[in-house]
């Protein structure tokens, strides 16, 4: 009946039971299942630069990092 079943989750308790209801159909009908995961990266700017710092020493030269900064800016 169903092929293919999509899973949206954002790692909450609703997810969770999304993902295991999901794999209960996809077991009794064969399907492939494929997981989604989507966020606001502006939401999360300040979470990221505080992380900075945890990063390896090799990536905290500031050349890296604002190579890194504008990578991820879009």
């Amino acid at each position: 009946m169903y092929e293919r079943i999509l899973i949206p989750v954002d790692n909450s308790r609703h997810s969770k039971a999304a993902v295991t209801w999901g794999v209960r159909l996809a077991r009794s009908f064969g399907s492939s299942i494929t997981g989604l995961h989507v966020f606001a990266a502006r939401l999360h700017d300040d979470r990221f630069k505080q992380m900075e710092v945890t990063l390896p020493e090799r990536y905290q030269e500031e050349k890296t990092l604002s190579h890194q900064r504008l990578v991820h800016k879009d």
